[in-house]
């Protein structure tokens, strides 16, 4: 039998690449492009993961040192908007979650992204106006790891950080949603992925929520 496991639900705080929205891989695959480029293909692309882009171009320097061509912050953005122009998809599971959540439960998302990025792939997968706040990486002075866009999109939500329920599938992000104090649900499909995250799910199919007992129903996955 799947392990089960229940959380009580105040208010929940949803990544967007990787969580919401399958866009983290073309943040991958632009990776590594770069880092073949740069002639660092011994840097794994996965370790970009969760990054923004100002973050991503201080890690592909440090990658390649002395490499003229490495891409600023404004080329990556530019070129990832770009690989992002034609998703529209949302995860599996996702558009159940969310609906059976609006409404009932304060939701918010709390993403690395730019705003315009991030409200343009929940606009096309339908789902932005079910969100109660959309706080991105233009909203706070650091982006993830620091806690900021979890402490920002909580405050938003009228709730103490520690109240609310994260979902992330990154390392930096799970760091973030730790720090800032919230109950980390990890979604990978990789669950040898390295995340800070009180319960691991491979994807969102295994959450369910009870509006009864306002609380999340989850088969726990097990490595």
């Amino acid at each position: 039998m799947t392990p089960t496991r229940s959380i009580e639900l105040k208010g929940a705080i949803f990544d967007c690449d990787g969580v919401l929205i399958d866009s983290e891989r073309p943040w991958l695959d632009l990776m590594s492009a770069y880092l073949e480029e740069l002639g660092a293909t011994e840097v794994p692309a996965e370790s970009f993961r969760g990054m923004s882009g100002a973050e991503a171009a201080a890690a592909l320097s440090d990658a390649a040192p002395g490499q003229a061509a490495v891409p600023s912050a404004e080329e990556i953005d530019t070129a990832y908007s770009a690989a992002l122009a034609d998703l529209n998809a949302p995860l599996p599971g996702v558009p159940e979650l969310i609906t059976s959540l609006a409404g009932t439960i304060p939701i918010a998302v709390a993403s690395n992204g730019r705003r315009e990025d991030v409200r343009g792939l929940l606009e096309r997968a339908g789902i932005l106006g079910c969100f109660d706040a959309v706080v991105t990486v233009e909203d706070v002075a650091a982006g993830k790891p620091a806690p900021d866009v979890y402490l920002r999109a909580a405050a938003k939500l009228g709730l103490d950080a520690s109240a609310a329920t994260a979902f992330e599938d990154s390392g930096v992000g799970s760091q973030a949603a730790h720090a800032a104090g919230c109950t980390v649900i990890g979604v990978n499909t990789d669950l040898q992925t390295p995340l800070v995250a009180d319960v691991r799910l491979s994807e969102m199919t295994q959450v369910r929520f009870d509006p009864d007992s306002r609380s999340l129903a989850i088969e726990v996955s097990v490595s």
